[in-house]
């Protein structure tokens, strides 16, 4: 045991090391280090992804989304709205109850009072209609439907529905929420100002209640997709091995192609490592991590192990 210790941390340095252990140690041990180094190399990925919160999509430059919202709330006050926008539950789900059509439109005093946001609410075989109503008017939304909120904000100076600002869609949205949730959203404080900053603060955790599901829907696609890429990058890296050792005169040319797979298995530790930490350091990057640092390590290894004229790893 000690000795297969010591064997795997040599090799996340020595290539000499992660060779012997490809072709002399079980194939299971080299399977086990594979999904270890999986593991590690989709952790940034998944992590940046995971705390992704609906609200921070709004963090910046909000275009009028806080008057909008505020005002939007202020309306769902009155005793028109009382019952007629709430979260209702069938079963095990919650669905958003509300009457079909237009619930509200923001007037933008300084545009001479044209609409520049809508808050609608639609069937599920209406919202691209609705959206394309909005666009074609070049509005920003909110459209909600039963189960799933659809935003789009544009710039209100330059309103261009190609490039809306912020977009999100939250799909099973309203699992968290309660019955008045919308109508809770609002809060009073002693000037306008005071009750803009307290209600959009609700707002932006209703919006984070609101995108959690398809946060952790997300999460779990980039996960699926990080995952597929970076195993088939070590295969790839396997097989680059095995092409490398083919020459006629090569002394490696005995390694088999399975051989080649478990050397790609034991190199990619250090690669995964290396992402691990530097992914969160490099937000930007972490999705490339891993493919970069992996290529790099099992170039360096065939250049310096695997040299064609026998003088690297000695093998017998």
């Amino acid at each position: 045991m000690k000795q297969n210790i010591k064997l795997f941390f040599a090799s996340l340095i020595s290539n000499n090391s992660a060779i012997d252990g490809a072709r002399k140690k079980p194939w299971y041990a080299a399977i086990l280090i594979f999904f270890f180094s999986l593991i590690l190399s989709v952790v940034p990925t998944s992590v940046l992804e995971l705390k992704k919160q609906g609200d921070k999509y709004f963090e910046s430059t909000t275009y009028g989304l806080r008057e909008a919202l505020t005002e939007f709330s202020e309306e769902l006050q009155k005793e028109e709205f009382d019952g007629k926008m709430k979260v209702i539950q069938i079963e095990k789900k919650k669905y958003l109850q509300a009457d079909e059509g237009v619930l509200f439109q923001r007037h933008n005093a300084q545009k001479d009072g044209a609409v520049d946001f809508k808050f609608v609410y639609a069937t599920n075989d209406k919202v691209q209609l609705e959206m394309d109503v909005c666009k074609e008017q070049k509005v920003s939304y909110f459209i909600f439907t039963s189960d799933t909120l659809y935003i789009s904000v544009l710039d209100p100076n330059n309103p261009d529905p190609a490039s809306p600002k912020q977009t999100l869609g939250c799909a099973n949205a309203y699992k968290k929420l309660s019955e008045n949730a919308f109508k809770e959203a609002y809060s009073k404080g002693e000037t306008p100002t005071e009750t803009a900053n307290k209600t959009w603060d609700n707002w932006k955790v209703l919006i984070r209640k609101l995108y959690n599901q398809t946060r952790l829907k997300v999460t779990g696609v980039q996960l699926g997709i990080s995952s597929a890429i970076n195993v088939g990058i070590v295969l790839i890296m396997g097989f680059m091995v095995w092409v490398l050792t083919r020459g006629k005169n090569n002394p490696y040319k005995l390694f088999s192609v399975w051989e080649c797979f478990k050397i790609s298995f034991w190199a990619s530790v250090t690669p995964a490592m290396l992402t691990c930490g530097f992914g969160f350091l490099f937000k930007n990057f972490a999705s490339m991590l891993f493919p970069l640092l992996l290529g790099v390590r099992v170039m360096w290894l065939t250049m310096k192990s695997l040299r064609p004229d026998g003088t690297g790893y000695a093998a017998n």
